[in-house]
């Protein structure tokens, strides 16, 4: 196959989309946006926010019979940064026919603290809505913290009935730990958020993002995609010789005529970070992606072309896309 009809096009532009609600894709831990390559440009790099707590919301008893206090706190919650201030008394419930209850301490997105009553029991229970156990949390809130009650008598809460354990009494927005795909517009958390929002739905992620806007790399050629290499070395022993193998990634690099090299727009945003996209046959879907920050050496040749041999220096191999 000749490459006659190739075309290299690099970020350009970009074009942004304010803090966004990302869609669960079904795992709990996946969650995506619906837009593919997220910029890492300067000024445009994403964003995440998932709900919960950033710092602070210590729970502790409060004076007097049935309530808590909330220290001041910083949180996430629908994808805005919070600040909330100490509350020093916030009521729980108790049983009233029974004689357990637990009680959720929660945050919604106006920054109001309330405690949120589960279903009363004979005993506690992990279950979300059932007798016994946690309730449900609004959706658009977060879970600060738990207080579980095993009298319907009226009395002060102690330190004993307060439970803050991140990921199972309260949400934290720092963990489950969240990595940004960039090429896929996706955020990847180390394990499953918990379903613990009414309809059994886990908490919100929001991310801010842009996408990039390509452009023409005009007068391109000898374009090299980024490549995994393998090599071995061996060690002999008395009685035989071993192999050890490894892996290496080079960067993705290619060539262009320029007019001045001054000028030019490839020469404006060398030393940024910005995607790069390569069709050996732009009539055709199939190209490479590839992500880094672009380099520049330019030639400048007695009677000939200005040149630049441009290397992207990637973090990763690049995508091949084989639609």
């Amino acid at each position: 196959m000749s490459t006659d009809n190739a075309l290299l096009e690099f970020e350009g532009g970009q074009n942004a989309f304010p803090m966004t609600a990302l869609t669960d894709s079904g795992d709990a831990q996946l969650f995506e946006s619906g837009e593919e390559l997220w910029s890492q440009a300067a000024g445009f790099a994403p964003v995440v926010r998932p709900d919960g707590v950033i710092t602070g919301a210590d729970c502790t008893p409060a004076s007097g019979n049935d309530a808590v206090a909330v220290a001041a706190f910083t949180a996430f919650v629908s994808g805005q940064e919070l600040a909330v201030a100490a509350e020093a008394s916030v009521a729980v419930t108790r049983a009233s026919t029974s004689t357990h209850m637990i009680n959720s301490i929660v945050c919604d997105s106006a920054g109001d603290v309330t405690a949120v009553a589960g279903t009363e029991g004979s005993s506690f229970v992990e279950t979300r809505g059932a007798a016994g156990g946690p309730p449900l949390i609004p959706v658009g809130s977060i879970e600060l913290g738990q207080v579980r009650l095993s009298s319907d008598t009226a009395g002060p809460v102690t330190e004993g009935e307060i439970f803050q354990l991140v990921n199972r009494h309260q949400e934290s927005a720092v963990f489950p730990i969240p990595t940004i795909d960039s090429i896929n517009g996706a955020v990847q958390f180390s394990s499953a958020l918990p379903k613990i929002h009414t309809g059994d739905i886990p908490k919100g992620v929001f991310a801010s993002f842009a996408t990039p806007e390509f452009i023409e790399a005009f007068d391109a050629y000898d374009f090299v995609p980024s490549e995994v290499g393998y090599s071995s070395s061996s060690k002999q022993t008395y009685t035989r010789v071993k192999n050890t193998r490894s892996q290496s990634l080079n960067n993705a690099s290619f060539s262009v005529d320029l007019t001045d090299g001054i000028s030019d727009t490839i020469a404006s945003v060398q030393g940024q970070n910005l995607y790069f996209r390569f069709y050996p046959d732009k009539t055709r879907p199939q190209h490479f992606i590839e992500q880094g920050v672009l380099s520049i050496a330019r030639t400048y040749p007695a009677g000939g072309d200005i040149v630049a041999a441009c290397t992207i220096n990637v973090d990763e191999k690049g995508k091949e896309v084989a639609l």
